[in-house]
C-alpha cells in the first residue's frame, strides 16, 4: 500500500509575508527575513539558486497580495493524489507500494514544481500553489515519482541531459494523456509564448542537445532545464523530451516501455534514437 505523507509549507510562508510586508522593509530587510522564516524555492542548489530565488520573491512580491485569500483558504487534497498516483503506476506498469512525501509551497508563480530527495528512503514532490491546484502539474510530478522507481533514477541534481529529456517527457507526455483536452502548451509551458517560440527553432533545438546527452554536469543541468541552452532559448531539456516522447509514442513504443529503459542506458538509447527522429525535419525551401 503507498504511503503519502504531507507538508504544507503555506502556511509558514504567510507567516513571512506578514512580516515582511510592512512599509520599513526594504528589499534587502526582506530577503534576510525570507532566509531565516522561509527559505524554500524551485532552484537549483548551492549559491547560483540564491541568486534566482532572490530574483523570483522580486519579481512576485507585488503579486502576493492579489492572491493573499486564496493562500489563506486553500487546503491539502489527499483523494487527488493517491487517484492519480494510481493511475500512473498502472500506465507505467509498477505494483510495488511508494513512499513519498508531498510537499506544498509558495513559489514566484513560476509554474514550476519539482521532485527532491526528503531523506534516505523517500523523495519529496514539491508543488507550488500559488496558481491554484493542477491536475497536469500533479500527474506530471507523480509521473517523476513513479518513473525514478521504474528506471532506478538518480534523486541527485546531476543527471545526463538524456536522462533528464526522457524524464520530462515522458512527464509531460503522460500528463496529456491523463488530462486530456487542453492545448499543448499547457503541458510543459512555464509561461506565455515560450512553446510558439521553442516551435520555431525546433529542429535547431533538438540537435542542439545532441552532443551533451552524456553530460551529466551541474552547469549542465542548469544551463538546459533553467538557463538558455544552444539556441538561447529557455528550458530546451523540456521542448526536446516533449517531442522525442511523442515522436517515440507515435511509432509504438509505450509509456510502460520507456519508464522501464534504466537510467545507465539511457544515452544510448538516444543516441540511436536521433538519427530516426531527424529524418523527419522539413527543410525551409526559402533557407536554401
Amino acid at each position: 500500500m503507498d504511503k503519502v505523507e504531507l507538508l504544507n509549507l503555506v502556511p509558514k510562508f504567510l507567516a513571512f509575508y506578514q512580516m515582511a510586508n510592512k512599509s520599513d522593509i526594504d528589499k534587502e530587510k526582506r530577503w534576510t527575513l525570507w532566509e531565516e522564516h522561509y527559505n524554500f524555492a524551485a532552484v537549483p542548489p548551492g549559491e547560483e539558486g540564491k541568486v534566482i530565488a532572490r530574483n523570483l520573491l522580486e519579481g512576485a512580491w507585488e503579486s502576493y497580495s492579489e492572491h493573499l485569500l486564496n493562500l489563506e483558504q486553500w487546503e491539502p487534497n489527499q483523494e487527488r493524489i493517491n487517484h492519480y498516483l494510481a493511475k500512473i503506476k498502472a500506465l507505467l506498469g509498477y505494483d510495488q507500494p511508494i513512499n513519498l512525501v508531498v510537499v506544498y509551497f509558495v513559489g514566484g508563480f513560476e509554474n514550476n514544481p519539482f521532485v527532491a530527495p526528503f531523506d534516505e528512503k523517500r523523495l519529496a514532490l514539491c508543488l507550488p500553489i500559488e496558481n491554484g491546484d493542477s491536475d497536469i502539474l500533479l500527474s506530471h510530478e507523480l509521473t517523476h515519482i513513479v518513473h525514478s522507481h521504474t528506471a532506478n533514477l538518480t534523486a541527485k541534481w546531476e543527471r545526463t541531459i538524456a536522462s533528464t529529456i526522457i524524464q520530462e517527457g515522458l512527464a509531460t507526455q503522460v500528463s496529456k494523456f491523463l488530462v486530456p483536452g487542453d492545448l499543448d502548451e499547457h503541458y510543459i509551458e512555464h509561461k506565455k509564448g515560450w512553446f510558439e517560440t521553442c516551435n520555431e527553432h525546433k529542429w535547431e533545438i533538438i540537435k542542439g542537445t545532441l552532443p551533451f546527452l552524456e553530460d551529466s554536469s551541474s552547469e549542465a543541468v542548469t544551463r538546459f532545464t533553467f538557463g538558455n541552452g544552444t539556441t538561447n532559448n529557455e528550458r530546451e531539456v523540456y521542448f526536446v523530451g516533449w517531442e522525442i516522447v511523442q515522436y517515440l509514442l507515435g511509432e509504438g513504443v509505450s509509456f510502460k516501455e520507456l519508464a522501464t529503459i534504466q537510467e545507465g542506458d539511457i544515452p544510448n538509447y538516444l543516441r540511436e534514437v536521433y538519427p530516426l527522429f531527424l529524418t523527419n525535419e522539413v527543410v525551409d525551401p526559402s533557407s536554401n
